[in-house]
């Protein structure tokens, strides 16, 4: 069974993709080809890009005083 979608759980899963964010930058530090590093750079970006939506919902969820409407 899916555990139910608290703002808690929204939270660690954004902390989640935060850190998978840092790793993508710190592995195009570390590569060769531009395009490798600019695809990894795009990839981080979007992990940022849905962390923040995440984050948001998790706010909207709290101030709905329940859990996200999702």
């Amino acid at each position: 069974m899916d555990k139910p979608l608290t703002k808690d759980a929204l939270l660690n899963q954004a902390d989640g993709l935060r850190d998978l964010a840092r790793r993508a930058r710190r592995l195009a530090a570390s590569l060769t080809r531009v395009s490798d590093q600019r695809r990894l750079e795009q990839y981080a970006e979007e992990l940022d890009e849905n962390a923040f939506r995440i984050e948001r919902d998790a706010a909207d969820a709290r101030a709905a005083g329940g859990q996200p409407s999702s």
